[in-house]
């Protein structure tokens, strides 16, 4: 009967890892197809559409760069949505015929950019001179995934740990004498109680660790010590996630502890990453690699060529994990024995173009690991971000109410001095979060009147003593982020404008600021309706407001213009929204 139970739980470990495979080879394929289709409908519109509506940006002329691989680009007076890191495709009017696809928007530098690609020079041969325009592009990474998932299906680890783990079928165990030393320094360096736990988990941990970290519980402190740790004991760390600023800003940290640290990509990928820390394209460049332990920092896709795939690591150590997919984190793991997540499965989940955010499978390799009952899953749980009034809701909406505000910011509030009358009740720091309806209910992305408003509160924000660097400005759309950063520089003049950061909230998460404007820009009711799984998804909401350290201002529909919906689960998304704005002090203007 031992025999037979056995046997029967070993099947069904079976096939548990082989529907996970088909799962994930079938997300890579869909999502393959789905930026396909995406670029292909983006292409095919018209070519003033695009200009209009910021899909296209247009250029004066080309220019050779200063390398082989570049092109100065001179742009004319249209504003489009491209950032720096951008894949874009360039061409003379049709998209669909490209003069070269696949350059990088490396450099915005006064008036031009400078766009980056192995075929830039044969481009510009081919150009034939006045207006020029770019599409976004993107790359088909779907071989790396597959290369991936292939490694992992043949391989030992991949069959005995990694699929087990992710399935949930792996039984997972800790060095108690390892986590209790760990958790001494930890609380020694001046972690609080619940740092130093996750501190020890991860440094205890055989297999696996996952740390949750709600905004500004210091986990890219915890992160840094964790590293710190197992590099002292010969580790080699592969510090890893889904963008480069993430991997930057994480190695920063590590490098503050005095850890080797190095970064593994292209120099254009380095910005905001410390100028001490060294970078190089490959691993094999760095010649004076200690022989024991270090970090390196690099995505997952690096593991996949030159870069890294004749390397292997102890640990990988994964931040922002809530956005890295399951086939996107195997990548790496593959190249490890001991996996380190940290993130929130509360805040942003990663971006899909082939699933629903109302899909109930989990794609997100952190809430893979975090569904269940975890016995590997530490909860970061006291603030040192916002201050209690500002802690209270998102601690009860998201975090069953043990996220809780401690240190200096505690008992902080906003203090403003000659505001004016206008936006006294708005201003005042007795109300730290404050409820402004929308002045255009007819809006949909983009909403002037509203735009107009975020300024003056600018202006009288900064006529009561708080520098423009200590804004922020959220918005769900890019489109209410150009507005307002348009406004924002008549008002200042460009350079000063730069230091309020006024962008989505994808480009938010991670960051903080003693004030936030959150600009939601939709009034019009049935458009709300329509894009409600977009607007209302609470991960979005939760990082949209806990990015304010005192003084929180949301303008954006108020209860009475919301839409119905015959989905339960937006239905409650919905009401989760109107708590929210029903926990601020509401002000007319």
């Amino acid at each position: 009967m031992a025999d037979e139970g056995m046997t029967k739980t070993t099947n069904e470990g079976t096939l548990g890892t082989t529907l996970l495979l088909s799962d994930l080879y079938q997300l890579v394929h869909d999502e393959q197809q789905a930026a396909h289709h995406q670029l292909m409908t983006a292409w095919e519109r018209p070519l003033s559409e695009k200009l209009q509506k910021g899909i296209t940006q247009g250029f004066l002329r080309l220019e050779r760069g200063p390398e082989p691989t570049t092109l100065w680009a001179y742009p004319d007076d249209t504003e489009s949505r491209f950032r720096e890191g951008d894949l874009v495709c360039l061409h003379q009017g049709n998209a669909l015929e490209p003069l070269c696809r696949g350059l990088s928007f490396e450099l915005e530098e006064d008036d031009r950019w400078l766009l980056r690609g192995n075929r830039a020079m044969a481009a510009f041969d081919d150009y034939t001179g006045g207006a020029c325009y770019v599409d976004p592009d993107t790359m088909d990474l779907t071989g790396y995934y597959k290369q991936a998932l292939e490694d992992i299906t043949t391989s030992a680890a991949g069959r005995d740990t990694l699929l087990p783990l992710l399935s949930g079928q792996l039984e997972i165990a800790f060095d108690e004498d390892d986590m209790a030393e760990a958790i001494d320094i930890a609380l020694a360096e001046g972690c609080n109680d619940r740092q130093a736990e996750a501190v020890g988990w991860a440094h205890g941990a055989r297999q696996v660790a996952c740390i949750q970290g709600p905004p500004g519980t210091g986990k890219t402190r915890v992160l840094a010590l964790i590293a710190r740790l197992a590099v002292a004991r010969g580790e080699r760390i592969l510090m890893t996630s889904h963008t480069h600023m993430a991997i930057n800003n994480a190695l920063n940290k590590v490098h503050a502890q005095g850890v080797s640290v190095v970064k593994v990509g292209r120099a254009t990928q380095r910005r905001g990453l410390d100028d001490a820390i060294p970078n190089f394209d490959g691993l094999d460049a760095w010649e004076d690699r200690p022989t024991d332990g270090y970090v390196v920092g690099a995505t997952p896709f690096a593991t996949c060529t030159s870069r890294l795939e004749n390397y292997a690591f102890d640990t990988i150590l994964f931040d922002e994990a809530s956005q890295i997919t399951a086939p996107l984190a195997l990548m790496a793991m593959r190249k490890g024995s001991r996996f380190i997540f940290i993130g929130d499965q509360r805040q942003l989940p990663p971006v899909l173009l082939s699933r629903s955010v109302l899909d109930k499978e989990t794609h997100s390799v952190f809430s893979r690991l975090t569904a269940r009952e975890a016995e590997h899953l530490v909860m970061l749980d006291e603030t040192y971000r916002m201050n209690r009034w500002l802690t209270d809701w998102p601690s009860r909406a998201f975090y069953g109410g043990a996220l809780r505000a401690a240190g200096e910011n505690r008992e902080r509030r906003l203090r403003l001095r000659g505001v004016p009358a206008r936006f006294a009740a708005v201003l005042d720091g007795g109300s730290p979060a404050v409820f402004i309806p929308t002045p255009d209910i007819s809006a949909r992305t983009k909403n002037w009147r509203e735009a107009e408003l975020v300024a003056d509160l600018c202006e009288a924000i900064v006529a009561g003593g708080l520098p423009l660097a200590e804004i922020g400005i959220v918005s769900p759309y890019r489109a209410q982020g150009r507005v307002i950063r348009t406004l924002l520089a008549a008002r200042f003049g460009r350079e000063a404008a730069r230091q309020v950061v006024a962008d989505t909230v994808e480009r938010m998460q991670g960051q903080e600021r003693e004030l936030i404007i959150l600009s939601l820009a939709t009034g019009d009711e049935a458009f709300l309706g329509a894009i409600a799984e977009f607007f209302f998804q609470p991960e979005r909401l939760n990082v949209s407001i806990t990015r304010a350290m005192t003084k929180l201002i949301v303008i954006g529909p108020e209860s009475g213009h919301l839409p119905d919906s015959g989905d339960a689960t937006i239905r409650q998304w919905i009401a989760s929204y109107r708590d929210m704005i029903g926990h601020c002090r509401r002000v007319a203007l």
